[in-house]
């Protein structure tokens, strides 16, 4: 059932700083994602008002699973549902790499493997899917442990990736910019997440097209602290609550936190090569703001108060 749309259950609200102070701020909330626009195998969103000729915003590929044990190499990630024991590990998954690019060459042995599995690029690579564990150097010459920072990738459980919590907030100002800040919290520690604007190019015309771009442009990479959480304000030369309408440019249909689990970003594509395709084997969307279209679920985690901020051990700072 439909709940509202995204742009309506976003509040508006006034918040005291020296930044926002007396500005309406539109508040978005976050929500857990297993793909595009999916959790649960069910649509989060409802983009047949605003964007309806794009078609992965309907088919909402997975780009995780969950582990399926046992399973011969090659076997996809099962489908994460309602009824899925949330102890179970998360998996990779096929799913995107097979809607973009039916029958594309990849590396069966990465299929339905757990997250910490997954290893990095490494020197004289020759395509994204050489992968390489880099050993410690103390463990070098015995079996290597993964060399990473501590809880980086500490094969992540369904009920582990859907802890995260999000809000973005969106200030437009009178030349038609915007101020958007994004904070994710009780996320991977040490995590590295880039962040996109997914919409629509010239929304309901007959040439209408989704485009995938860097939010704020690049760099669009941030990294969480040991707490898992992390805040970044970006200004838009834009507006990024445009509505979807005839006649417009473009228009933003969600804003996508999306996860490097292999610690690795791609450049200014959030899947690098559709043939060796991160999304779904080194990373995909954690959490997604839905800015236009209808909302068809509740989000699986709130995030409280509409604060942004992170805090540290030794002091605390909140930017609002």
């Amino acid at each position: 059932m439909k709940l509202a749309k995204a742009g309506l259950v976003a509040l508006t609200v006034a918040v005291s700083s020296v930044s926002f102070a007396a500005k309406k701020v539109q508040v978005f909330p976050g929500y857990i994602s297993h793909g595009i626009n999916v959790y649960n195998g069910e649509l989060i969103a409802d983009y047949s008002s605003t964007s309806p000729g794009v078609e992965w915003l309907f088919e909402a590929p997975r780009e995780i699973g969950v582990f399926i044990e046992g399973a011969p190499e090659g076997t996809d990630g099962g489908v994460i549902t309602a009824e899925t024991d949330r102890s179970l590990p998360v998996a990779t998954t096929r799913d995107f790499l097979d809607f973009f690019n039916p029958g594309g060459e990849i590396d069966l042995s990465l299929l339905n493997v757990p997250l910490d599995q997954i290893g990095s690029n490494f020197f004289g690579f020759t395509a994204v899917d050489d992968r390489i564990i880099p050993p410690s150097f103390d463990t070098v010459e015995e079996d290597p442990e993964v060399y990473r920072s501590a809880g980086v990738n500490a094969a992540p459980t369904v009920g582990d990736w859907e802890k995260a919590r999000g809000v973005m907030t969106a200030v437009v100002h009178k030349d038609g910019t915007s101020t958007v800040r994004i904070t994710l919290r009780d996320a991977f520690p040490n995590a590295v997440f880039t962040l996109w604007d997914i919409g629509s190019s010239r929304p309901l015309s007959d040439t209408e097209e989704g485009y995938a771009v860097p939010l704020g442009g690049i760099p669009n990479v941030v990294r969480t602290d040991a707490n898992g959480c992390v805040f970044r304000e970006v200004e838009l030369p834009y507006d990024i609550t445009r509505a979807c309408e005839l006649g417009a440019g473009s228009c933003t249909s969600y804003v996508a936190g999306f996860y490097h689990w292999d610690g690795q970003a791609y450049g200014a594509s959030p899947a690098a090569t559709f043939a060796n395709a991160p999304g779904g084997v080194y990373a995909g969307n954690q959490m997604v703001w839905p800015v236009n279209g209808e909302l068809l679920q509740e989000p699986a985690t709130r995030f409280g108060k509409p604060i942004h901020g992170c805090r540290t051990p030794r002091r605390s700072f909140f930017k609002y």
